[in-house]
């Protein structure tokens, strides 16, 4: 009898047919960008502005069909199962990983069920739309590709398409580096904007992006999402320049390979770069058990990858200053509302308690009839008078103290457009339940509001200011949207003096440490961080330049896993990922070793998922999960795991 194993031992025949939901996820979903005109729901937190429809391009219908490829690969996944070889199901192997993602869609689906908005964990929101439904997509791509992509051609089949999908990803973010953006274009109009279809002229309608020219986004939303992609497509792009079997193969993967590192130049990802080189040194590392003669090689690259690392960081001060140009404190550090006072923590942890005649607020037109000085105390923690400076001419008193940095305060009557008067009336009624009219009323539950003038207290510190207006004898803040909010104290934690660190990314971090204890169980809820996160951190928010945004993510995939879903969720995402990385090793340098092998195989294929995974997980460490492009991860990774089993069976 012949025993020799083969590269395709006892494989389960699938059609490729079965197989099209998740290619089109592979290929197609990264492309969709069509305009949705929808209402977020924000409305009623104060720190989000009222009114107006919002367009999405990029994220809407990407979530939209990929829910439709969740029931499409659940009912053929159901199918195969029930009449086709599910002898998969039956490897001791298959239990871990089963049980990982067991854990990972269960309690991310108890954190969706007890969110605060379950709508929005279980469809998507704003800025996101990666709802619980989505989650669920992944598991059952993940498991398709796991259970039934268990042949060599089934395995081209993915790598064929995935190559397809981006060449055009890469076309495209060439085009927008050198400076021809498609999205711009006045053909590309009519494609992306069937819903406003006979609502307007298209000719008067711009699309507004953030990035300036030369800058690749492509149809992925950000250029952060641009280095996620890049760092998990191209080493599959450049395995087919090696390992492609047809020359066209070769040639169409040398042609995505060059774009692909053009849109990724052009995205100024560094996540994505250093992706690329962490990446690199796992596969260094894994073919040292094979290129023995080549070991002096492998070695000096690997030498020349931490040199890259250490020229980007000495050579290019900018590069340095980009992450830590943040270093110094401010001024003020906190500021809460106290009825008719303000209490504000400096940057020195001083407590300054600023204080207006309680009696003054309650008459009419009182900034502009008395003096600064004359209504405002400022103290210290102990209750003793800090001294100022006055400027008559501009009505405004400068902390001069030793010690304490020169904050202003001003009292003025400030004059609204008629829109902000709207938006300031509504929200005086949600206050107060009272209404504001423009005229004397003798009616006892309306006020009288003149000339759209209101009256304020101004806290300013150099170009960076506050603005306070009185509610019935409590200080509130006017934020960017004209909004009425309280100042409560922030939880933050790390990161004091560096928020600028990693882009920003410092304050955010900062400020989503502390939700950690809270969701060690259960998350928020998909898509539910922009409820956690204390979007109403007005005075952080301002210094680092996001007064008037909204904070959606936390710009680092494991504390947005473990804030919505909770941290088993999170840790049974890691698990599914080293579990593969651990067996990947073993191929290599267990004891049942498999010997190296030409073209594409189920080795090779194991290896170089191992590399784009590993290069993704490393930028998920300064990006977000993105429909954009986790689809691809979860299903790569599940083929992955398939080529492992099969290529330990040989």
């Amino acid at each position: 009898m012949n025993n020799k194993p083969t590269e395709e031992a006892k494989p389960m025949q699938v059609s490729r047919l079965w197989l099209i939901p998740i290619a089109v996820a592979i290929a197609i979903i990264p492309l969709i960008t069509v305009i949705h005109i929808y209402d977020c729901g924000l409305e009623e937190n104060p720190w989000f502005s009222i009114g107006g429809k919002l367009y999405d391009f990029f994220l809407y219908y990407k979530a939209f069909f990929l829910r439709l490829i969740g029931v499409l690969v659940l009912f053929a996944m159901s199918y195969l199962l029930s009449f086709g070889d599910r002898s998969f199901l039956k490897e001791k192997k298959t239990i871990a990983p089963t049980i990982a993602i067991g854990i990972f869609g269960l309690v991310s689906l108890l954190s969706a069920i007890l969110s605060h908005e379950k709508v929005t964990a279980f469809f998507g929101g704003y800025e996101q739309f990666e709802g619980w439904f989505v989650l669920l997509t992944y598991i059952v791509c993940f498991y398709m590709a796991f259970g039934f992509v268990r042949t060599k051609k089934l395995i081209c089949f993915l790598l064929d398409v995935l190559l397809i999908g981006a060449t055009i990803i890469g076309i495209l973010g060439t085009f927008q580096a050198i400076g021809l953006d498609w999205i711009q274009s006045d053909w590309a109009k009519t494609i992306l904007t069937p819903e406003l279809a006979g609502a307007m002229d298209l000719s008067k309608f711009n699309i507004k992006l953030n990035f300036g020219p030369g800058m690749s986004y492509v149809t992925l939303y950000n250029p952060n999402y641009v280095g996620s992609y890049v760092a998990l497509v191209l080493p599959y792009a450049l395995y087919l320049v090696l390992r492609g079997e047809k020359i066209w193969r070769r040639l169409l993967a040398s042609l995505c390979s060059g774009l692909l590192i053009v849109t990724l130049l052009a995205s100024r990802s560094e996540t994505g770069i250093l992706g690329l080189m962490i990446g690199a040194i796992v596969l260094a590392i894994l073919l040292v058990a094979y290129l023995k003669k080549a070991r002096p090689f492998i070695i000096a690259g690997l030498v020349l990858i931490a040199a890259g690392v250490a020229t980007i960081v000495a050579l290019q001060p900018g590069f340095i200053s980009k992450l830590f140009n943040g270093t110094e404190e401010y001024s003020i550090s906190a500021m809460t509302s106290e009825e008719n006072s303000i209490r504000i923590t400096t940057g020195k942890d001083q407590e300054i308690l600023v204080t207006l005649d309680k009696n003054v607020l309650n008459e009419s037109h009182w900034a502009s009839s008395h003096k600064t000085p004359d209504i405002l105390s400022i103290k210290d923690s102990d209750g003793n008078d800090i001294s100022y400076s006055i400027d008559t001419q501009e009505n405004a008193v400068t902390i001069q103290q030793d010690g304490y940095d020169p904050l202003k305060f001003r009292v003025e009557s400030m004059s609204l457009d008629s829109n902000t008067m709207a938006t300031y009336q509504k929200e005086y009624t949600r206050l107060t339940g009272k209404t504001m009219e423009y005229t004397a009323s003798s009616e006892d539950n309306s006020d009288v509001f003149e000339d759209g003038q209101i009256d304020i207290l101004r806290v300013i510190d150099w170009n960076i200011d506050w603005v306070m207006t009185p509610i019935e004898g409590k200080l509130m803040i006017l934020n960017h949207f004209s909004r009425l909010d309280d100042l409560r104290p922030i939880e933050k934690a790390g990161f004091e003096g560096s928020y600028y660190f990693a882009s920003r990314r410092g304050y955010i971090w900062s400020r989503t440490l502390p939700l950690l204890t809270d969701h060690l169980l259960l998350g928020t809820g998909a898509d539910n961080f922009v409820f956690a996160f204390p979007n109403d951190d007005y005075v952080g928010k301002q210094y680092m330049g996001y007064d008037g945004q909204t904070i959606t993510k936390p710009h680092n995939m494991y504390l947005q896993i473990w804030v919505q879903d909770g941290l088993p969720s999170l840790l049974a995402f890691l698990f599914l990922y080293f579990l593969f990385l651990v067996r990947a090793f073993r191929l290599c340098f267990g004891k049942n070793k498999v010997e190296a092998d030409k073209g594409i195989s189920f080795h090779s294929f194991t290896i170089v998922t191992a590399v784009a995974t590993t290069a993704y997980m490393v930028v998920g460490l300064a990006n977000d999960s993105t429909i954009t492009v986790a689809p691809i991860y979860w299903i790569l990774l599940g083929a992955g795991y398939a080529a492992e089993s099969m290529s330990r069976k040989r």
